[in-house]
């Protein structure tokens, strides 16, 4: 009776401290997985971040175009002199103002340092596409972690409920002399070891809620579950080639490391561009305004323009080191480059067959729990007619459900599977999202 007593003292608490949870957070209705994809946009740290990170790296191709804009500065003194000429105080006010601009006509260093601006800006578009994909995996892998759990503590809780039926036989028949303790002890070992794992599957669903409250930041107070008859589709084309060849080209880590690659390259026609003399435009206009208190006073006003040419001589032998280090630089992005070509070929890979196999295992573990059902009724028809024994029933349970939680988190990690062949050949997208969200149901 004690025991029973802290056990709902324990629930108890841990109702109101849900309670409590729920009603300090955010709440939305994220029934689906569109919408909590939507919801993930709006509030993931992780993706915002990127955002603004896209959005000042776009700066870079107008700060690069403002270094051949005129630079115009202006200055100016105020002053005043005075001094002892052969017994003459002279007092004077110096007033200059001075007018300056500078505009850059040719300059190869400079030329070479936009096209370099544009190629970052497209590469940072692209790495703001690759934030935008890993988003959609972590939240599908967040969403269908949760749904695994559910689905564990379902099948988990239905166990409990078996293994209790079969405890509560096993005493019915020790009463009455027909079982023995050996199977009344052994059911009770299991019930408690059921009875943990329905307690695991709280803790795993509270912890996978929480990883995606972390992505949408707000708690979702429905989330729709996988109908069961979502179809088990091939890759189209079912060819691996064709994807891999897909993956080489399309894919965007691939793409971003093609970029580095050329930016790379121009950085070594940047660098020796050094050599090459530079043209610039400067004019200045410049007023002064002398007062003198015995002397004439004066105002003087002149402009000047000028055509600058500039080229380097000698600069210590930066240009050559430069140019030298640019071209080891260049040769790291080409390994960065066939790297990233390979990793795309083997994400590809594992995705495919992952797909392929993922379908085999999904109708294999289908008929794995038809065959555990009937076995389970053959066995419990077997007990209730003194042919089998109370251990072979609780056996024939615990394998039903083991085919049961493999079959249900098979189906997802070929959902998940999916979605990782996609983003392998660059084609992730929202169309992927709204293609799986039709598989859900209430």
């Amino acid at each position: 009776m004690h025991k029973q007593f802290k056990r709902l003292a324990k629930q108890f608490t841990t109702t109101l401290f849900a309670i409590g949870f729920i009603a300090s957070a955010q709440h939305a209705a994220a029934e689906d997985l569109l919408d909590v994809y939507k919801l993930a946009l709006q509030n993931d740290a992780v993706y915002l971040a990127a955002a603004d990170e896209y959005e000042a790296r776009k700066l870079n191709l107008p700060l690069a175009k403002s270094n051949f804009r005129p630079f115009i500065s202006a200055s100016g003194d105020l002053g005043r002199t005075r001094s002892d000429v052969t017994g003459t105080d002279i007092t004077s006010d110096n007033n200059q103002l001075r007018l300056d601009l500078d505009l850059p006509l040719f300059d190869r260093v400079q030329s070479i340092g936009i096209d370099q601006a544009e190629l970052e800006v497209e590469n940072a578009r692209i790495q703001f596409e690759i934030a935008h994909d890993d988003l959609t995996l972590r939240l599908a892998e967040s969403y269908f972690s949760l749904l695994g759990f559910q689905d564990a503590r379902e099948v988990a809780r239905r166990q409990r409920i078996a293994i209790k039926r079969q405890m509560d036989l096993a005493a019915e028949r020790l009463d009455v002399g027909l079982g023995t303790r050996t199977d009344l002890f052994d059911a009770r070992a299991r019930f408690q070891q059921a009875d943990s794992d329905v307690i695991t599957a709280d803790i795993e669903i509270n912890n996978a809620l929480q990883a995606l409250i972390e992505i949408i930041n707000v708690t979702p107070e429905t989330v729709e579950k996988l109908s069961d008859d979502a179809p088990l589709e091939f890759p189209e084309p079912n060819e691996l080639s064709s994807w891999v060849d897909r993956s080489k080209t399309n894919n965007l880590r691939v793409v971003a490391a093609g970029t580095e690659l050329l930016v790379a390259s121009q950085e070594i026609d940047r660098q020796r561009a050094v050599r090459i003399p530079t043209v610039s435009l400067g004019a200045s206009q410049r007023y002064t305004d002398n007062t003198a208190t015995s002397i004439s006073d004066g105002n003087d006003s002149s402009t000047a323009v000028a055509l600058s040419l500039n080229l380097p001589l000698y600069l210590g032998g930066t240009i050559n080191l430069r140019t030298k280090q640019a071209g080891l630089q260049y040769n790291a992005f080409e390994q960065a480059l066939d790297l990233a070509k390979r990793r795309a070929v083997s994400d590809t890979t594992v995705a495919f067959r992952a797909i392929t196999s993922g379908i085999s295992r999904v109708n294999a573990l289908a008929e794995a729990v038809i065959a555990g059902e009937n076995a389970l009724q053959a066995k419990e028809e077997g007990f209730s007619a003194g042919l089998t024994t109370n251990i072979d029933v609780l056996d024939a349970q615990r394998d039903l459900t083991r085919s049961s939680t493999d079959y249900l988190r098979a189906k997802y990690n070929y959902i998940l599977s999916l979605l990782d062949l996609e983003q392998a050949v660059g084609d992730l997208g929202e169309e992927d999202i709204l293609r799986i969200n039709e598989w859900l149901t209430e």
